[in-house]
């Protein structure tokens, strides 16, 4: 690996490759789309965080949402570094939501910029290192969450920027910066999101198991894999401290509002357990990877195993500890890839190696360059497919992105020049009905509140409720008589807009 790093011409034109990547899913359209579409509930919590950031005081370790079903609202899941300087950011520019999406595109860049790094300093050529790197983009779910509100493209980019210092500081020997740099972003990474600490437990393993079990021959000397092993355990403990903290946070606030515990398949009764893998083979799959992507991946596999010998040890070990460690999340998060696809963001760095293992013992088993012209041109031909089938995926996750919990965004994302009008005040608690979304209507409003899922819930002594705990205002987003003639029982009509009504509601008599 290069000593010192310097632009050169090659990544001047990754990069401009990279942009115009950008431009053919149309991210300069999507960066500038509100929250919408598939995990519309998931995107408004994200994104939520950055807003009370911004309106309560940027206390980082008290992060807050717009749901006051907690106490005052607190909860605590990923990390919120990004959400805590993207409202930094708000201070600059004001409150813009593409902010956040650009920050996460950006991370994710940055992440992809130095895997190809990374690629080329093991293959030695720049057309491999650009095109598995492009690779990614045949996956309609990296396309989607890249330039978007979820935080997976951070920790995904974080992780890739850890694994290239890694790579810099196991080949350059010297220079103890890059070890330090791999793991800031590995534990990063982690904090972000905790399944991604597959990466740096990789490593740890890895060096335990050369150190204390029995040589692998990676050629890493005592000094140095006590230097990682020193560094992974630290990584490990401060992301499993956040975690600690982040429970011990919604337990004191009463935060029902995210999952902070693994959910396996040994828990899960055998009819979920066949439902889920159905959807994940007949829905889902499709959107992982274009098909071609998969077929590619499935040669590489038994072709590294078949010519493990002419392998690059460190790298085929990384692929195997990465392989095995993947089966692991897989089977502790089963159930979550019934409905969220994200989740499988963290098996890309496991999908990367394995096609730069087989294309590194390519590399030494074929010699003659016009066989590595061919494999270069079909590998080209699968990405630019799949890139456009990634593409056609993601203007269908677009064009029908109204659904049962994304319609409340689509109904309220011109209201705050109308709340503005009536004079309501920032301060003002509302009750929104239905919502199936815990930020989703609250956070259009961005105002504190509570929301009511479904219709059966609905009644006036549930309204008074919620006055009780200091509810303001009502605002009703569905035609529906019955539930109209209750909500004028509860208070006075100010606004009426299409399927929009606003009450506020009558003081408590104490």
């Amino acid at each position: 690996m290069e000593k010192k790093y310097c632009f050169k011409i090659e990544d001047i034109l990754f990069i401009v490759l990279l942009l115009g990547v950008f431009l053919f899913l149309g991210y300069q359209n999507i960066l500038f789309l509100r929250p919408q579409g598939i995990h519309f509930m998931r995107q408004t919590d994200s994104i939520s965080f950055v807003s009370n950031f911004f309106n309560e005081g940027f206390d980082f370790f008290n992060p807050k949402l717009f749901n006051l079903k907690n106490i005052d609202g607190k909860a605590a899941c990923e990390f919120p570094i990004v959400y805590y300087i993207t409202a930094l950011f708000y201070l600059v520019f004001g409150e813009k939501e593409f902010l956040l999406r650009l920050f996460h595109l950006i991370i994710i860049s940055a992440g992809i910029f130095y895997l190809y790094k990374l690629t080329y300093s093991l293959l030695k050529d720049y057309i491999y290192a650009a095109l598995i790197s492009l690779f990614l983009f045949t996956s309609t779910v990296f396309c989607y969450y890249s330039c978007n509100f979820l935080p997976d493209p951070a920790a995904l980019g974080f992780a890739f920027i850890g694994w290239h210092f890694f790579f810099k500081y196991y080949y350059s020997k010297s220079g103890k910066i890059n070890i330090w740099l791999s793991f800031l972003f590995f534990t990063l990474s982690g904090l972000i999101k905790i399944t991604y600490l597959i990466n740096p437990l990789t490593i740890l393993v890895i060096c335990l198991t050369e150190l204390f079990l029995f040589k692998i021959s990676v050629q890493i000397k005592k000094k140095e894999i006590q230097s990682c092993i020193i560094f992974g355990i630290i990584c490990v403990f401060l992301v499993l401290g956040w975690n600690a903290y982040a429970v011990y946070y919604n337990n004191v606030n009463n935060s029902h509002s995210f999952n902070t515990q693994a959910l396996p398949i040994w828990n899960t009764p055998a009819k979920e357990i066949s439902a889920i893998w159905d959807l994940m083979y007949n829905y889902w799959y499709g959107k992982y990877f274009a098909f071609a992507s998969f077929h590619l991946l499935f040669v590489a596999i038994p072709f590294q195993i078949l010519f493990f010998k002419k392998s690059n040890k460190l790298l085929s070990l990384i692929t195997l500890v990465l392989f095995l460690g993947s089966i692991a999340y897989f089977l502790l998060f089963y159930n979550q890839f019934r409905d969220h696809d994200y989740y499988f963001m963290a098996f890309f760095p496991v999908c990367i190696f394995m096609l730069i293992n087989a294309v590194f013992i390519f590399k030494k088993t074929v010699i003659k360059p016009y066989f590595h012209y061919l494999a270069q041109f079909l590998i080209l031909i699968i990405i630019v497919s799949g890139i456009n089938y990634a593409r056609m995926k993601l203007n269908d996750r677009y064009e029908s992105n109204f659904d049962s919990f994304s319609r409340i965004g689509f109904l309220l994302k011109d209201i705050t020049p109308e709340l503005d009008r009536l004079k309501i005040p920032k301060s003002s608690k509302f009750v929104v009905i239905p919502d199936g979304c815990q930020n989703g209507g609250l956070y259009f409003l961005n105002r504190k509140g509570w929301n009511i899922d479904k219709h059966e819930d609905f009644s006036l002594s549930k309204i008074e409720e919620f006055q009780k705990k200091g509810a303001d205002y009502l605002l009703l987003s569905v035609n529906d008589k019955n539930l109209l003639t209750i909500c004028q029982e509860a208070g006075e009509q100010i606004y009426h807009h299409g399927e929009i009504v606003i009450f506020r509601l009558n003081r408590m008599q104490h």
